[in-house]
Formats: structure tokens, C-alpha cells, sequence
């Protein structure tokens, strides 16, 4: 702990460069660990022309989208095609040499193929993501990209009879529930890891369970320092000198401009979204490692450095400095056709999720500045005005009114949450979806936990999951149709 906090003063001497930070709005699926550094030997890339509308004949446009496939493990013609169903995120060929699905295929000698979701990584129907060109960004568009998707690949003999599996998580997750439900015939079942399948504007929930994970993982104490830490940085606001001590504690590269309510937001952002990445990453004993630091002052003398130097640290930000200025931030989002602009107009447009502060007497609830004005300004600065509070509440209800909230109609599906993990708020978590389609929950396990390797600090729960989802889909796979 001395060293950890000798090693923290010193980085504040030596500024550098200038960071931003985005909200977790955003799942990054990596693949698993000790996979990443793997060749991507059986795996080979691919392209197939996909029309950018599949809803409108007169429009003959397409696009190529990428996928990536490994048959290391097909017993040929007739056997199981696995399908890892891509998300708001590159695709890498990690996830096609490890994780529950390799296992899956490996067991019932299958073949694997992981999608890309048109805008994401390298499938982009347009190279420009304006507002005009990003309405075929949709996933009405997306899953019927994965049925057309299907319906081409079984036009060959090797997969004339095979049956289909899907999985995915996050978002993607979501889409393999609404693909069943839409598609159903194209598909035997599918594992769907961490949905939110209902959408959410306020999503104050997300920061409820942030609150209590570290409550559960790390005791009242740790979570008394966070909430004095909170609570001083708030007081720190009132006066010059306490506004120099934020810019210290939190190595801001300039002062807060603390009547600006949107850069206030932003600032609540970097203290709530640290604390939503370490909660929604987290493994057995991880969250319990932050608490034991806070409560040995390992980053720090007071509560507010410690949440200063847990930032930091958390978000390696290395020797640079936070630039807490919302236009800037905003400029970003408006300059660049990246895959975080494409998720942020799908917020805008479908699903909401904006974690916005409780008022349920978490640690978060000082942070009022996280609103949904806060979040939905930015759809209005970066793609159109009309996108607006309104717009987005009924564009969130249409998305439920479709596809049924947390009433999906499935059968064959395999429903998989953390309880720790902040979006299982928005999924179905508590009961089957239906006779066939169970609901696993899994205790101190947190987002998409199933999808990887085996790592030493599992669960038992945490491995019997994923043993009981293989069991499962080779159980549909042995049913004659």
C-alpha cells in the first residue's frame, strides 16, 4: 500500500496528455483471456453481401458484411452450426478458439461462425455515420441480417440439415432472444448471456446494484469511504480552494467549471462509470481487493484522494489528466464514426439505458447531476434536435411494444445473468421465460461471466452454468425434428 500510494504522488507531478471518458453504456466483448494471445490458426474471415434494407425491395443497395468461422471440430455434413451473434463491437477470432460455445461445438462436433453487426468493426454499410445514413442502424435490420445470413449459408450442402444455435450476450444476448422469438424457425435454440432485453430511459437501477455489489462484496465500511468521499468532493464545490482540491484529488487537467451543469454531469460521470466498470468486469473477490484498499487507505490519505487515485488507477490512466469539459466531449462524438457513435444513436433511437442517479439512498444519489437530460442533450447535439426526451421515451416504448418487454415469447432458450452484474436489472432474472427455456442466476457473478474459459476464481455456480447451458443445447441438438 505504500508503494501504491508513493506511486500515485508521483504521477501527479508528471501530467502528460489530456483523456476523455465514456460511459459503460457501451460492452466491449473481449475475447477470453488466455486466448487473446493466441494465433488465430482455424480461424478464417470472411465477407457476404447483405442488403443495407431489407425491408424496402426497391432498394437494391448492399454492404459487405464480415464474419469469421473455425470448423476445426465439423464431423461434416448434417452437424450442428454454432453461431456467435456479434454486437456493438469488433468481432475477434479469440472467441471462435475458447470460451462455452467452443466447448458446445467441440462436444457436438459443430461448426463455428461468429457475425458482425452491420455499422460495428468492419461491416459498414455506410463509412459515414451521419444521422441520415445511420437510420438503416437498427435491429429490426440487424436480425434479419442474421436470417438472411442463415438461410444463405444452409444453401450449402454441408449445412443443407444442419441444426442452428445461437449464442451471445449483452446486446447480443437480446437479439438471440428476439431472433427466437422472430426467426423461430431457422434456429433449434439459443443461449442468450446478460440480456436487458427491456429498454430503459432512467435506468436508476443500474447504480442501485453497483451500490449493492459493493455493499455485498465489500462491507459497510468500504462503502462509508465511497459515500464520505462522494459527499466531500460535492462540499469541495462550493469554494475556490475546494474546487483546487477536486482538480488535485481527481487530476483534472483544468479547474471544474462548476456552473456548468452538463460538465457537472460529466465529472458525476467519472466518479459513477469507474465504479460501474469495476462492478460490471468484476470476478469473485475483485470488488472485495478495491474495499480492502479503500479501508487501508491504499489510494489515498482522505476519501475524496482515494476515489481520486481509485479512478486513476482503475482507468490507468497513467501519467495524463482527466479533461472534464462536456463540449469537448461532445465534439468527439459529433468528429468520429466510431463503433461508440453508432451504440450512442441506438440509445438514442431503441434502447435508452441511461444511468441516471437513484433516489433510493445508494452512494450515488449525490451525483443528481446524471440525468436523463444530461444524457439525451448529447443525442440532440450529435445527430438531430428531434431527438429529444420525447422522441426517446417513445422510441424505447416502441422497442418493448415489439418484442415484449420482459414477456419474450421463446421456447429453446437458455436466459443467463450475474446478480452482481448492473444490467441484469433489465433482464428476466427471477423465473423461467417459459416450460424449456430456463433462467439461470448466478450469484456474485457479473456480465456475460459465462461466455469465457473456466478461470481459477469461478464459482462452482458459476462453472455448474455453463455445464448445465451445454447440457441443455446438445439435449436440443439429440431431439429428431
Amino acid at each position: 500500500m505504500i508503494f501504491l500510494c508513493a506511486f500515485m504522488s508521483f504521477l501527479t507531478l508528471t501530467w502528460a496528455e489530456p483523456r476523455l471518458i465514456d460511459p459503460p453504456l457501451r460492452v466491449d466483448l473481449q475475447p477470453p483471456e488466455n486466448i487473446r494471445s493466441l494465433s488465430s490458426r482455424n480461424v478464417r474471415t470472411a465477407w457476404i453481401n447483405m442488403p443495407i434494407d431489407h425491408f424496402d425491395p426497391q432498394n437494391t443497395d448492399t454492404y459487405r458484411m464480415r464474419f469469421m468461422f473455425n470448423e476445426e471440430f465439423f464431423g461434416g455434413e448434417g452437424y450442428p452450426l454454432f453461431i456467435l451473434v456479434g454486437g456493438e463491437w469488433d468481432i475477434a477470432p479469440g472467441w471462435l478458439q475458447g470460451g462455452n460455445m467452443y466447448l458446445m461445438a467441440q462436444e457436438n462436433k459443430g461448426y463455428q461462425i461468429y457475425t458482425e453487426h452491420r455499422f460495428y468493426g468492419e461491416s459498414l454499410p455506410y463509412k459515414n455515420f451521419t444521422a441520415e445514413n445511420l437510420r438503416f442502424l437498427n435491429v429490426d435490420q440487424a436480425l434479419a441480417d442474421l436470417a438472411y445470413f442463415i438461410k444463405e449459408i444452409k444453401k450449402g450442402p454441408r449445412f443443407t440439415n444442419s441444426k442452428v444455435i445461437l449464442y451471445g450476450g449483452s446486446y447480443a444476448a437480446n437479439m438471440v432472444l428476439w431472433f427466437k422469438q422472430r426467426y423461430p424457425h431457422l434456429v433449434v435454440g439459443g443461449v442468450a448471456s446478460s440480456g436487458p432485453i427491456k429498454g430503459k430511459v432512467d435506468f436508476q437501477e443500474y447504480l442501485e446494484v453497483v451500490h449493492d455489489a459493493f455493499l455485498s462484496e465489500g462491507g459497510e465500511e468500504c462503502l462509508s469511504i465511497i459515500d464520505q468521499g462522494i459527499k466531500d468532493t460535492i462540499a469541495a464545490l462550493a469554494t475556490e480552494s475546494g474546487r483546487q482540491a477536486i482538480q488535485r484529488a481527481y487530476r483534472l487537467c483544468s479547474p471544474l467549471v462548476h456552473t456548468n451543469e452538463y460538465d457537472l454531469g460529466y465529472f458525476s460521470g467519472l466518479i459513477s462509470w469507474t465504479f460501474s466498470t469495476s462492478v460490471q468486469q468484476a470476478r469473485p473477490s475483485t470488488l472485495t481487493t478495491i474495499c480492502r484498499n479503500f479501508e487501508s487507505n491504499g489510494y489515498g490519505s482522505t476519501p475524496m484522494e482515494q476515489i481520486g487515485n481509485y479512478i486513476a488507477i482503475t482507468q490507468n490512466l497513467g501519467n495524463n489528466c482527466w479533461q472534464i469539459d462536456y463540449e469537448t466531449y461532445v465534439q468527439r462524438y459529433r468528429d468520429e464514426n466510431t463503433n461508440s457513435r453508432a451504440w450512442y444513436y441506438q440509445t438514442c433511437t431503441e434502447y435508452g439505458y441511461y444511468q441516471t442517479a437513484p433516489h433510493s439512498g445508494t452512494v450515488f444519489d449525490q451525483l443528481r447531476w446524471l440525468t436523463v437530460d444530461f444524457y439525451v442533450n448529447l443525442c440532440q447535439r450529435i445527430f438531430d434536435q428531434r431527438f429529444d426526451e420525447a422522441f426517446v421515451y417513445d422510441a424505447v416504448e416502441r422497442v418493448n411494444l415489439v418484442f415484449g418487454g420482459l414477456q419474450p415469447d421463446v421456447n429453446n432458450t437458455i436466459n443467463i445473468h450475474g446478480s452482481v452484474d448492473p444490467w441484469h436489472a433489465l433482464g428476466v432474472h427471477d423465473r423461467d421465460l417459459k416450460d424449456g427455456s430456463p433462467t439461470i442466476t448466478v450469484p456474485r457473478a457479473s456480465h456475460c461471466f459465462d461466455m469465457g474459459n473456466w478461470r481459477i476464481t469461478d464459482t462452482i455456480r458459476m462453472t455448474n452454468a455453463q455445464q448445465a447451458a451445454r447440457r441443455l443445447v446438445a439435449q436440443w441438438l439429440s431431439e429428431t425434428t
